[in-house]
């Protein structure tokens, strides 16, 4: 009777264990659900039009992964592991690039969505790596030539005058923000 108490058991157990297994073996292989997700807002599509209209030399990569931005720059792994999982999950509106994929600035469109603390701590981080950070507001986008000024600074004509000159450092069309400015 202990005999077929004690096999009982062990058939059980080993049963617990392949079933086990079996979930675990099939978690591995599951590719998930998922659907499509819009890309960017209207009102984010709508000003990367601006954008490519403002720099016609240069390439605008919308939504892209701080990730692809920066890299970590402690020595030690457990804090260069921390520093990257603190932006893994974040990503910019927008990259601005010359032709030769040097990035010029990243560009925000700040909404309502947006917290002015975690921006600040966003732009700290890009201006640790040298990336410029232009913020716009979304409800007063200003137009194609202060958004061109804003990113690549006054252009001068051939009259050698400033076309577009802002009114010194610091200075910011209506609509936009730098924290960074180079």
């Amino acid at each position: 009777m202990k005999t077929i108490f004690v096999i009982v058991i062990l058939a059980v157990l080993l049963a617990g264990i392949f079933a086990v297994q079996l979930k675990t073996a099939k978690g591995k292989g599951r590719t998930g659900a998922y659907r499509r997700r819009r890309f960017m807002t209207d009102n984010e599509e709508e000003f990367f039009g601006r954008l490519v209209v403002a720099l016609p030399d240069h390439y605008i990569f919308p939504q892209v992964a701080m990730s692809a931005l920066l890299d970590t720059a402690s020595s030690d792994k457990r804090t260069a592991h921390g520093d990257r999982l603190r932006i893994a999950q974040q990503r910019v509106d927008y990259v601005v690039c010359t032709r030769r994929c040097e990035v010029v600035a990243v560009v925000e469109l700040d909404d309502k969505t947006h917290s002015r603390a975690k921006d600040e701590l966003r732009d700290a981080r890009l201006e640790q790596a040298g990336i410029r950070t232009i913020r716009f507001q979304a409800r007063n986008k200003p137009k194609v030539e202060a958004i061109r000024a804003m990113i690549l600074g006054p252009t001068v004509t051939e009259a050698g005058k400033a076309a577009t000159e802002p009114t010194g450092q610091g200075a910011v069309p209506a609509g936009a923000t730098s924290l960074t400015q180079q």
